[in-house]
Order: structure tokens, then sequence, then C-alpha cells
């Protein structure tokens, strides 16, 4: 995942940007091609990127085939994509939240139907659709703190550019991580990301 000198090799998902005058360099607006994810949820009352994350990084590592055996039903090895995905689940419950990696299309171009099944029973595959995502990118190493600081820029200028969030029982937006640990923060590339609505 990444290189220490904060090179991104990996495959990614499928986006265009959205020609738009509102963003400015704060953010730009993205219209992301539907994808295949495994997905797992863990709880922190610590927030987002503390608590069981490392433990939810190894049991989609571990899908994949990552220092282990595949722990997918073909035992087939899958490449590793870039970002990981975090994001507050689809709960009322404010200390859950779920880790995604997305597949390699190249591998997968069907999604789900092609994608091997789990065994483990806490990691799942789904396909996600086509989405609009405001996304402002900035460099540091990931904690708590960064990522409020970012999200709250990013929520005020899509409030101030009249562009309305289709999550919004949370201010907590969806954290995009494209490199291992080991790279140093200002090499590394983060993004802070809310769906919009789209066309505004």
């Amino acid at each position: 995942m990444g290189s220490v000198f904060g090179k991104i090799t990996e495959e990614q998902p499928e986006y265009a940007v959205v020609p738009s005058t509102t963003g400015g360099t704060e953010y730009e607006v993205r219209k992301y091609a539907p994808c295949c994810v495994i997905e797992t949820t863990y709880a922190s009352a610590r927030g987002m990127v503390r608590g069981d994350q490392g433990g939810s990084f190894m049991r989609l590592a571990g899908y994949i085939g990552v220092l282990r055996k595949p722990e997918n039903e073909k035992k087939e090895k899958i490449s590793m994509t870039a970002p990981v995905f975090m994001q507050p689940a689809e709960s009322a419950d404010a200390t859950k939240f779920t880790m995604q990696f997305v597949l390699p299309k190249s591998k997968f171009p069907n999604g789900a139907a092609d994608a091997p099944k789990p065994t483990d029973a806490n990691v799942r595959v789904l396909d996600v659709g086509e989405r609009w995502m405001a996304v402002r990118r900035f460099a540091g190493r990931m904690n708590e703190e960064l990522i409020a600081k970012e999200s709250a820029v990013l929520k005020s200028a899509i409030e101030r550019d009249g562009l309305v969030r289709v999550v919004k029982h949370t201010d907590v937006a969806q954290y995009a991580g494209y490199n291992p640990p080991w790279t140093p923060g200002m090499m590394r590339t983060n993004e802070v990301m809310y769906e919009i609505v789209w066309p505004a």
C-alpha cells in the first residue's frame, strides 16, 4: 500500500472530477463509478481512527491474503488497492464505524458477483453504486483531531456553496487513507469526503 516516499501505485476506484464553479482550493466534486468493496464494522468510543481500527484492517487484509493465506472461499490472493476508507456506520450508535477496501475492478469487473465469499463472518462483500462526493485532500499523520479539523473546513465550504449532504445524521466525514503507516506525515495523502446531492 504505497511506499515510504508517499508514491501511490495501487489501483484506485474510478472517478471523474466534475467541472464546477464551487470548491476553489478547498475541495473538488467527484463522480465515482460503481465499485465493489469489502467491509467490516468496529466499535470505538474514542473515535474513528482509534480502538479496533488495526484489528479491522487485518480482517480485511486477511480476505485478500496479506501476510497469510487468503481468507476467502477460493483461497484467492487479491491485490491491495488504495485508499482504505473509514466512515460512521449506518447506525444510531455513534461508536460504530466501518472500514472498507475497494476490490480491484480490473480483476472483478462485475463486482460482488465475481468476488469470492469471505470465510470470516465479520467481513462483507458489497457493491457500491455511482455517487457524487465533495472531497478535500490534505497531508499529515492520521489522527482524530486532524480529521475533525479538515472535515470542518469541508463542511463549511460545501454549506457556503449551497451543496446538500446525503447523510445528515452525523458531521463525521468519510476518511480515505492512501499510505502505509511508515510513510512520513507530510508525504501522506489523506482525504475527507461527504456524499452530496448532484447536480446541486
